[in-house]
């Protein structure tokens, strides 16, 4: 059974539509240091993901699709985290 979202109690009323495309259209930054936690959080991913492909490209065989998949994992996580870590010019 299906159930809508507007019929549902106890809504309250800054959850409404409204206020999403509100702050949609805004320019959210987060601060400096959560935007350094977060880079050094994708720093240790991408790490810790290259790590996986290495050895998994060392493991041979079928792990090749595993290698693949994880350094293109980190790759991309490397690349937030140096957008992340960048300091922006104002």
């Amino acid at each position: 059974m299906l159930c809508q979202l507007s019929y549902a109690p106890g809504l309250r009323p800054e959850c409404s539509r409204g206020d999403l495309v509100a702050l949609s259209h805004k320019a959210v930054t987060l601060p400096y240091v959560q935007r350094r936690f977060l880079g050094i959080l994708f720093a240790m991913l991408a790490a810790g993901l290259g790590l996986v492909a290495v050895f998994s490209a060392l493991e041979g065989g079928s792990a090749w699709v595993i290698a693949l998949a994880a350094g293109a994992l980190a790759v991309w996580l490397g690349d937030l985290a140096r957008r992340a870590l960048m300091r922006r010019r104002a």
